[in-house]
């Protein structure tokens, strides 16, 4: 790893096997300034940063063949260009899932995607990790629609389902 004195700004090259999860001092070889290091976080496996969200999101489950298995609806929790995080009511089985939202306008997007990881909540429902695999320009509209859509509907899905019921 490449660390930076925090006086006189030089740049030297450490093993990281000798910095502690707590930190390590480290004397700087140019001025002796005594300063702490830490090591490096470890990197998030998205790509992009991450947009919190509470849309609906259509998804279609396919097996290898390219049937289709199932299909249904679950809450995009969050969003980047790398991929999305799905809660839904059922576990989604097969890896290969075709994921659809629409904004205010009617616009539809539709994006591929790859499922990574799959976690069981408390609650019952399950938290889907789901890797794009698509184009650039359509995980690009996909991504835009769903977070133009989360703003432009005030934020919160469960205050406007909430609203709705009451009236």
């Amino acid at each position: 790893m490449i660390i930076t004195c925090e006086a006189c700004y030089s740049t030297f090259r450490l093993e990281e096997r000798f910095v502690k999860i707590n930190g390590s001092l480290v004397r700087c070889s140019k001025c002796q300034k005594v300063f702490k290091v830490y090591p490096p976080k470890p990197t998030d496996p998205r790509n992009g940063q991450r947009v919190k969200t509470k849309n609906l999101i259509d998804y279609s489950e396919f097996n290898k063949s390219g049937k289709l298995i199932s299909h249904g609806m679950g809450i995009a929790l969050d969003i980047s260009e790398g991929g999305i995080l799905l809660e839904t009511p059922t576990c989604i089985n097969s890896s290969s899932v075709r994921l659809a939202a629409t904004d205010n306008k009617k616009n539809l997007a539709e994006v591929k995607g790859i499922i990574n990881r799959t976690q069981k909540k408390s609650d019952g429902m399950y938290l889907h990790g789901i890797k794009f695999f698509d184009t650039n320009e359509r995980v690009s509209k996909f991504v835009a629609i769903v977070i133009k859509e989360y703003n432009f509907r005030g934020n919160n899905l469960t205050i406007k389902v909430k609203h709705r019921i009451k009236s």
